[in-house]
């Protein structure tokens, strides 16, 4: 399972990739596509890749900013698509006027391209938008670990 906090700047999870693809780039460009387990919510947001898995390793190590990580918090189903023609959005082609505009960059217009190849589907947690600091207690004595959630 994933886990994605929105208080967190950046989020950096590591997925293991089933079949690995040693192609130049395929790893460059990917988006998650998510579904809320309790009302059904959807949406989706880029992932840049950190490390990508190659002929020796399997692991993919993916980190997003957590300013896109969707606001309720709760368990979701997430896929990991790799991406066709996917542009990154730049200033040159906004059409907003800058001193009137309300859009938050990260979130600006809808992305060109389309979703490839599905890489990876879980399950993820997120946490840190509507809920109070989570609190974790480490027994001096013992090798245990105690979790407290508030709220």
């Amino acid at each position: 399972m994933l886990q994605f906090n929105k208080s967190a700047p950046t989020n950096n999870n590591a997925v293991w990739i089933q079949t690995v693809n040693t192609s130049s780039n395929y790893y460059d460009s990917l988006e998650l596509v998510y579904s809320q387990s309790y009302d059904r919510s959807s949406g989706s947001f880029g992932l840049f890749t950190y490390s990508a898995p190659n002929q020796y390793r399997n692991w993919l190590v993916i980190t997003n900013s957590g300013s896109l990580v969707p606001i309720p918090s709760g368990q979701y189903n997430i896929e990991i698509y790799t991406t066709v023609g996917l542009e990154a959005r730049t200033w040159a082609g906004a059409n907003e006027v800058w001193a009137t505009t309300t859009e938050v960059w990260e979130t600006y217009g809808p992305a060109t391209g389309s979703l490839a190849d599905l890489i990876y589907s879980d399950r993820a947690f997120i946490s840190g938008s509507n809920e109070v600091t989570i609190t974790q207690y480490v027994s001096p004595d013992e090798n245990g670990t105690y979790t407290t959630y508030n709220g």
